[in-house]
């Protein structure tokens, strides 16, 4: 193979594959290198199991597989052994020393065969390239605590060389399910382009509304029933479509970016999150937390448990970071970014506690993991920034408290995309109503609404109707994880 190498040891190629290797094992195949000679490092015959996309063989102390000062004809960085496709090749990174594959001379890569043997200078050390047949050659057919040893020296070693005790934490366990967000690998040319399930999609919506709503009127009538009559006063419909109007330019789609960072490199995490958002006259840009930081709450889809094992590996090792990069558009053609870091987020409610955690079958206890308390998913679910740009939606915190069963509250949203690339608009929110559920605050920290509320509409705008004028008294925060039937709502009195 006469060509340039392009190799280059990447963030993706071990932290990232060997993330993959332990949150699906089932889909990954690993290879052995077996040891022909005796090394400090190494006892001849020893199998050394390889389950990360890229790995270096040399004398430097970050290299995956190391060789003594003994060995003056290995280089310090020798050679590397890079995955490509369903294939892995023999890489040779030395200027000075030679590497052989079956006695001959690598000049620049070589893909590598079953039984091979790769030796590391005339004389050198050498090694056997075996790969395991059948189900043994999936990476799942290793015992988790092996894997987890596995990427510690492997996809860890490269990056940092003092490694923490107890590193079954780097898996963060996530605080309950249901959370509202639509979790797919999309960017937002994809979402832009989405039109043609429209239609069906607005059916269906339309459908579990009605059905929603005759499951809540038949429980309410059965509560009211224990309690006094109360009147409830329903807007004039022209007004509030006037309403309505208004407050559309100033609700957003919301497109969340997730990313991993070091001082050398920046890979993705997760693409094309969408949710809402909303801007106040003050200026403020508000939406859900779990918009901004997604990797603390969803714990439901692959991406959700690969940016939890991300956000715990940054903090367990310190060697990169996690963050979200966050576009926002309304349907006059208005863009607003923001990073993460530049939103208020209060964390006064965050409470770790250690947790144990299935993964592929098997139970495992991960000393430093963590879940959110009950009162921080529900009542903190909110994050804002303060921008330049004033919008039409008046916050209307005083109501938000004290609202009463029954009354109406209007949402405006993107509930599984739907208003995005909808018609001649690129962006117009889709509308919605329910009912409270219960009087004032449930558990003290959020409101209980009627009915379930689909992924996009997170960190959404819910109003009342307050002397002819809607007023924002809530977000769109998550589901309720006994029930389809109810949502909850972050009341605006917690923004701080």
């Amino acid at each position: 193979m006469d060509k340039t190498v392009q190799y280059k040891r990447t963030l993706r190629g071990s932290v990232g594959a060997g993330v993959g290797a332990l949150l699906n094992g089932s889909g990954r195949r690993y290879y052995i290198l077996e040891h022909r000679d005796a090394s400090k490092y190494h006892k001849a015959g020893e199998s050394q199991k390889i389950i990360i996309d890229q790995i270096e063989i040399g004398r430097d102390a970050n290299c995956q597989v190391r060789f003594d000062e003994s060995f003056s004809t290995v280089s310090r960085r020798h050679a590397a052994i890079v995955k490509d496709g369903d294939r892995w090749k023999l890489v040779q990174l030395s200027k000075t020393n030679s590497t052989l594959l079956n006695g001959r001379k690598v000049e620049t890569e070589w893909y590598l065969e079953n039984g091979d043997e790769i030796q590391l200078s005339v004389g050198g050390p050498r090694m056997g390239f075996i790969v395991p047949e059948g189900k043994q050659s999936l990476v799942s057919s290793i015992k988790m605590t092996e894997r987890l040893e596995l990427f510690r020296k492997q996809a860890l070693k490269p990056y940092k060389t003092a490694i923490v005790a107890m590193f079954v934490s780097l898996i963060v366990l996530g605080c309950g399910a249901g959370y509202v967000i639509y979790n797919q690998d999309l960017d937002i040319k994809d979402l832009m382009a989405k039109t043609e399930n429209q239609a069906t999609l607005m059916a269906e919506v339309r459908k579990q509304h009605s059905v929603d709503s005759v499951n809540w009127i038949k429980e309410r009538d059965s509560l009211l029933k224990l309690r006094p009559k109360t009147v409830i006063v329903r807007p004039d419909p022209g007004e509030l479509t006037t309403n309505i109007d208004k407050m559309k330019p100033s609700v957003f789609a919301v497109i969340t970016n997730v990313y991993i960072e070091n001082e050398r490199e920046k890979a993705s995490v997760a693409s094309g999150i969408q949710g809402t958002g909303f801007l106040l006259s003050d200026g403020r840009f508000v939406t859900a937390r779990h918009c901004v930081e997604p990797w603390l709450f969803d714990i439901t889809t692959p991406i959700g448990k690969q940016m939890q094992a991300m956000y715990a590996l940054a903090n367990t090792t310190g060697i990169f970071r996690i963050y979200a990069e966050i576009v926002a558009y309304n349907m006059d053609g208005l863009k607003l970014s923001f990073k993460s870091t530049d939103f208020k987020i209060d964390r006064s409610y965050d409470s770790p506690i250690p947790v144990d955690y299935e993964l592929n079958g098997e139970k495992v206890e991960l000393q430093g993991a963590v879940a959110f308390g009950t009162k921080a998913s529900l009542g903190n679910d909110w994050a804002y920034v303060r921008t330049s740009q004033k919008g039409t939606i008046v916050d209307g915190r005083s109501m938000s408290d004290n609202l009463k069963s029954g009354s109406t509250v209007h949402l405006l949203g993107f509930p599984r995309s739907l208003g995005i690339a909808d018609g001649d608009k690129i962006v117009e929110p889709i509308y919605n109503s329910m009912n409270i559920a219960r009087d004032g605050l449930n558990d003290g920290r959020c409101i209980m609404v009627s009915q379930g509320v689909d992924h996009g509409n997170s960190g959404g705008p819910v109003f009342v109707m307050n002397n002819g004028q809607l007023r924002v008294i809530g977000i769109v925060s998550r589901g309720d994880s006994k029930s389809d039937l109810y949502n909850h709502l972050v009341p605006m009195s917690n923004l701080k």
